[in-house]
C-alpha cells in the first residue's frame, strides 16, 4: 500500500514537471514571436523624404513666340567690276578695310585715256571753227538774198539772179545745221573719252567694308573682270523659313530676338519686315526677312543665327519650366505635373498651351499658388514623401 502511493507521487511530480516545461516553452516561443515582429516592424519604416526643387506657381507675363533659324545677309552686298581696260597701278585698300560711297579704291593706268581726251578736246575746236564759219557764211547769204529780193523789185537783177541767191542763202544755212550737228557729235565723243578716263579710277558704289579682292597691282582687267566684292553689315538681314501652320500669328514689325555662336550669351535684335506671299509646296513654309539692328557693328554677313519671332502681344498667363511637364509627345497638349501637397509628390494632369524657349504655357490643371516639383527625377513619384529644396 505504501508503495503504490509513492509511486502516485513520482508520477503527479512528473507530469507537473512537463507542464511546467511545456509552459515555459510556449512562452519561450511567444516571445520570440514578439521579437521578430518588432524586427519586422523595424524593417519596414517609411524611407527619407526625397529633396526636390520647388517653385510656386504663378502667371506673369507671356508672350507666344515661333522659333526661327536662318543666315545673316547683307541687304548691300555689291560686286564691283572694272569698266575699262588696262593695267591695275594701285589698290592700297585691304580686305576688311571700310570704305564710303564715292571713295576712289582702284586705280588703272590712264596715259592713252588722257591722250584719247586731248584728242577729242581738238576734234571739238576744229567742229566750233567750222561751225563758226558756217555762220560767217549763212550770214554773208542772207544779206545777199536780201539785196537781191530789193533788186529784182526796181528790175536791177533778174529772177534767175534772185534765185540763185534763194539757193546760195539755203545752203549756207544747211552749211550751219551740219556744223551744229558736227560740234555735238564732237563733245558728244569728247564726253565719252572723259568717261573712260574717269573710270580708270573705280569708286566704291556704296558704302561698306572690301570682302573681297580679285585683283591686285600689275594685274590686266578689262569690263566686265570682278575687282573686289563690297558689304554693308549695316544693314544686315535675316533670312528664314517659317512653316505654313505659324503664319497666322506673323506680321510686318514683329519683334525679333536671337543669338549667334560667336556672341555666346548676347541677344540681338530686329523687326520682321516682309512675310513672302507664297508658300514653298516643297517645305510647307515661307520666307520670311528680317531687319537686323547692328548699330553695335558686331554682327557679320553669313553668320547663322537662332532666335524666336514674338508673335502676340504679352498677356498674364501661367508659364512654368519645360523641364517640370511630364508630356510623351512633345507636341501634345496633354500632360502632368508633380505637385507638393502634405509633404507628398500628387500627380495632377494639366493642358499645355504656348511655348516659348524652355518654358510653357499651362491652361488648365494649375492655380496661383500651387507647389510646384520643377525637376524629373526616378526617385519622384506619386505618393513620394517630398523635401522642397528652391522654393519660392
Amino acid at each position: 500500500m505504501g508503495v503504490k502511493t509513492e509511486a502516485r507521487s513520482q508520477k503527479s511530480a512528473l507530469a507537473t514537471l512537463a507542464g511546467g516545461a511545456v509552459l515555459l516553452a510556449a512562452a519561450w516561443v511567444a516571445g520570440c514571436g514578439r521579437q521578430q515582429a518588432e524586427q519586422t516592424k523595424a524593417t519596414q519604416v517609411e524611407p527619407a523624404a526625397v529633396r526636390a526643387a520647388v517653385i510656386r506657381v504663378e502667371a506673369r507675363p507671356f508672350a507666344a513666340a515661333v522659333a526661327i533659324t536662318g543666315t545673316l545677309v547683307s541687304k548691300s552686298s555689291v560686286e564691283v567690276k572694272a569698266q575699262t581696260t588696262g593695267k591695275v597701278v594701285k589698290f592700297p585698300k585691304e580686305e576688311g578695310d571700310r570704305v564710303e560711297a564715292g571713295e576712289p579704291v582702284l586705280w588703272v593706268e590712264d596715259a592713252n585715256y588722257q591722250l584719247a581726251v586731248r584728242q577729242a578736246e581738238a576734234a571739238v575746236r576744229v567742229a566750233e571753227a567750222a561751225l563758226e564759219r558756217a555762220r560767217v557764211l549763212e550770214a554773208h547769204s542772207r544779206r545777199e538774198l536780201d539785196r537781191a529780193q530789193n533788186l529784182v523789185r526796181s528790175g536791177g537783177i533778174t529772177d534767175k539772179d534772185l534765185k540763185a541767191a534763194q539757193v546760195a542763202e539755203q545752203d549756207a544755212r544747211a552749211q550751219t545745221a551740219l556744223a551744229e550737228a558736227q560740234l555735238a557729235q564732237a563733245q558728244a565723243a569728247l564726253e565719252v573719252a572723259k568717261k573712260h578716263l574717269r573710270d580708270t579710277v573705280v569708286r566704291a558704289p556704296v558704302a561698306g567694308e572690301i570682302e573681297r579682292k580679285f585683283v591686285n597691282p600689275g594685274a590686266y582687267v578689262e569690263p566686265p573682270t570682278p575687282v573686289f566684292r563690297l558689304v554693308d553689315n549695316r544693314r544686315l538681314e535675316l533670312e528664314s523659313s517659317v512653316p505654313a501652320v505659324e503664319l497666322a500669328a506673323l506680321r510686318t514689325g514683329r519683334k525679333v530676338i536671337f543669338n549667334v555662336n560667336s556672341f555666346p550669351g548676347v541677344t540681338f535684335a530686329g523687326r520682321v519686315a516682309d512675310v513672302s506671299p507664297a508658300v514653298d509646296p516643297a517645305t510647307r513654309s515661307a520666307r520670311v526677312r528680317i531687319a537686323v539692328d547692328n548699330s553695335s557693328g558686331r554682327l557679320k554677313a553669313g553668320m547663322f543665327a537662332t532666335g524666336e519671332i514674338l508673335s502676340q502681344a504679352e498677356s498674364r498667363a501661367i508659364v512654368v519650366p519645360a523641364s517640370a511637364v511630364y508630356r510623351q509627345d512633345a507636341g501634345a497638349g496633354e500632360a502632368y505635373v508633380l505637385l507638393v501637397e502634405g509633404g507628398r509628390a500628387v500627380r495632377r494632369a494639366v493642358r499645355v498651351g504656348r511655348e516659348r524657349d524652355s518654358e510653357l504655357e499651362i491652361v488648365s490643371g494649375l492655380k496661383e499658388g500651387d507647389l510646384l516639383i520643377v525637376e524629373q527625377s526616378v526617385e519622384l513619384a506619386e505618393g513620394v514623401r517630398v523635401e522642397p529644396a528652391g522654393g519660392r
